[in-house]
């Protein structure tokens, strides 16, 4: 007979405490489990998983029958779906930066710059809409099945690069216009991928608080890294 087992002698809140750390194990093999399988097969997760073919059809006022026209199947439209949110390119290139040719002073063309960006970005409260910031979003529903999906991963990176890319030509511009250059110790691709990443960064903030006007404190950020990072040529 197998042997009685022993009541747990952990405090309450420490018994909470562990199975909850258990529960959390257990969603992060689910999600390891459920990347692998993504590269092997088309597989939507997280919240595309869940979009209903029946109410998408209903909202545009169609009947089911014309999405399995197109889609075939409910997993084919949830997985074509996730692609797009993985793979926003073409609205990263259609992105219209302020031109450093409209603007006397770098600081103000920096402005401009950073603030354009927070306008990009979702915000708190927003209503959803199909935008790059909401993409955005959705992508970052999927970021934890990057750790073991190449499906996540690749389009995320080669976006990632292309935005960089972008901000170099961008800021190369720039610099020449306003009579600058980067710093000894710094490169104009270490400047692109700060401020890609000072974007996201205050992207992610944006949607969780709407504690002061959008666009502040990346502007006041984005000040910081270009005076950081730049010199008189």
């Amino acid at each position: 007979m197998p042997a009685p087992r022993k009541r747990s002698t952990l405090p309450r809140d420490e018994a909470r405490r562990h199975y909850v750390e258990l529960a959390e194990l257990e969603v992060l093999h689910r999600i390891r489990d459920d990347a692998r399988a993504l590269d092997r097969r088309p597989l939507a997760v997280g919240p595309f998983a869940r979009l209903d073919a029946n109410a998408l059809a209903a909202r545009a006022g169609k009947t089911r029958g014309a999405l399995s026209n197109l889609f075939g199947s409910q997993a084919a439209l949830q997985a074509a779906t996730m692609e797009l949110a993985l793979d926003a390119a073409e609205l990263l290139g259609a992105v219209e930066y302020p031109a450093p040719e409209d603007h006397e002073r770098a600081e103000d063309w920096v402005d401009a710059f950073f603030a354009g960006e927070a306008a990009r970005g979702p915000r708190h409260r927003e209503r959803p809409a199909v935008d790059y910031g909401r993409l955005w979003a959705l992508w970052l529903s999927a970021v934890p099945y990057g750790l073991w999906s190449e499906r996540i991963a690749g389009p995320s990176l080669e976006e990632f690069a292309q935005s960089v890319a972008q901000l170099e030509a961008l800021f190369t511009r720039a610099l020449d216009h306003f009579g600058l250059r980067t710093a000894d110790d710094v490169t104009l691709t270490d400047l692109a991928t700060a401020a890609v990443n000072l974007v996201e960064g205050a992207w992610l903030n944006q949607c969780l608080s709407d504690a002061e006007p959008a666009g502040d404190a990346l502007r006041r950020s984005g000040r910081l890294l270009w005076r950081g990072a730049t010199l008189r040529a």
